[in-house]
């Protein structure tokens, strides 16, 4: 049962009430099922935690206007958006309800841990509203600040810890199921099966304890899995966007190497970034390429950027104030061209649509990377091409170990794979695609969330 002393100093807030029913719909799947971003398209780290933070600030509201009691809960993902909704739970509830964490692989923040070729920032993605180049996500649950995704998946990990030691203090108030060999959801009525290995909290890390097959019914499903791993496309064997590799390093055989980056969403073109520009870093290249100017360009683009649709194609704005605004930046790149490699950015698209490279300026990447590739192909940095993907790659003469496809994931599929009975909740994920209904915005009100003591020491 809920500890009624959690409630006991809180007046009705009808507001509240209100606002609390309108978020949990948009993550409602089904009755007590419920999906954190898996079908949105705001794809990073930081908006899956606004939207962790949320949904639990959504179903505490409910519960405590007896709404909705959210009883057992089960959490799916040990990525950032579960130990997030695990984290945020365990602070508002204080341990007095039974959360359990389930995790395929056999550590928290499996994707990001040890990955120190990728730069993760809170707010890049949204350049250049205002506030986009502050440094600290700023989160009163696990809290993190740009660097490297080790860097960062170490300070969620050490967070989480934190949480755990000083929230999860009653008896089975949280427990984690890691190396998941079986897992299986039915909706109705909401059951897991499963085995798995028992984890055994010390600090911030996890023991391996002892294996465990069970079945049993909860009250609340949050999956937070995200978005699956990439699509892989044979006979290309790319590693995951998380894994280190040297793409962005010199090569050190005094040739040039070709390379075939194939996709148009963040990951492909951060990908082209690192492949075409000397020295690059996502954490200081607006400030490299504008200089003292970049206050006045950040105002400018997003002053005229909040007069069009957000899902509108930006290459014929980004052309008019090429000669203008982007000049500099222009000039600057021109003279950070890598020397030792030949790109080719094949950009056809699953369903073979596209007919030009103007044609990628569409929402499906952030704001400030089409415009990174706006001017590296205005300084003839890589070539493009529409042909199927292994004319492509024929044609540019390279070889299959340097054909990067950066094609995204496959969430359905991957929920598929979990959910038996997946057929009963398929239209209301169609629903959810098409109406992106998860802001990635704060919604919870200021002091919702009780910040963890050790978290604040550190």
């Amino acid at each position: 049962m809920i500890c009624s002393k959690l409630f006991e100093s809180s007046a009705p807030d009808v507001a509240a009430a209100a606002k609390a029913a309108e978020i949990e719909k948009t993550f409602r799947v089904c009755d007590g099922l419920y999906l954190v971003g898996g079908m949105e398209r705001g794809v990073t780290l930081y908006n899956q935690q606004v939207r962790a933070h949320n949904l639990v600030w959504a179903l505490f509201e409910l519960d405590r206007h007896q709404s909705r009691e959210i009883g057992r809960v089960a959490v799916i993902g040990g990525g950032a958006a579960g130990l997030t909704v695990v984290a945020g739970l365990l602070a508002r509830y204080r341990g007095s309800i039974p959360i359990t964490l389930f995790e395929r692989l056999w550590d928290l923040c499996p994707l990001q841990q040890g990955s120190d070729a990728r730069w993760l920032h809170p707010r890049i993605y949204e350049w250049p509203s205002a506030g986009s180049r502050a440094p600290s996500a700023s989160l009163p649950i696990l809290n993190w600040s740009e660097g490297r995704a080790s860097d960062v998946a170490n300070a969620l990990v050490k967070g989480f810890g934190d949480h755990c030691q000083e929230f999860a203090l009653e008896p089975g108030s949280f427990t984690a199921f890691i190396g998941l060999r079986n897992f299986q959801v039915r909706t109705e009525p909401l059951t897991i099966d499963w085995v798995g290995t028992r984890a055994e909290r010390q600090g911030s890390f996890f023991r391996r304890g002892n294996p465990e097959g069970n079945s049993a019914a909860f009250d609340t499903v949050i999956f937070a899995t995200g978005f699956g791993l990439e699509r892989s496309v044979a006979p290309y064997q790319t590693s995951s966007y998380w894994r280190n590799e040297q793409i962005a390093q010199p090569i050190l055989n005094g040739e040039s190497q070709r390379y075939v980056v194939s996709g148009y969403g963040d990951g492909a073109l951060v990908d082209v970034c690192r492949l075409t520009i000397e020295r690059f870093r996502q954490d200081t290249i607006v400030y490299e390429l504008f200089g003292d100017r970049l206050e006045e360009v950040e105002q400018k683009i997003d002053s005229d950027l909040k007069r069009v649709e957000t899902t509108a194609n930006l290459f014929s704005y980004f052309r008019s104030i090429e000669h203008g605004y982007l000049a500099n930046a222009l000039s600057e790149l021109k003279a950070r061209i890598r020397k030792d490699t030949a790109v080719a950015l094949h950009i056809r698209g699953a369903e073979g649509k596209i007919t030009s490279f103007s044609e990628i300026f569409g929402p499906t990447s952030s704001r400030l990377n089409r415009l990174l590739i706006y001017l590296l192909h205005r300084s003839g940095a890589f070539s493009t091409s529409v042909a199927k993907l292994e004319e492509c790659v024929r044609s540019h003469r390279a070889s299959p170990d340097t054909v990067l496809c950066r094609h995204g994931t496959d969430t359905r599929g991957h929920l598929r794979a979990i959910i038996a009975d997946c057929d009963k909740i398929e239209k209301r994920l169609d629903e959810m695609w098409r109406e992106q209904a998860q802001t990635p915005s704060r919604v919870w009100r200021p002091g919702a969330f009780p910040i963890s003591i050790q978290g604040n020491q550190r």
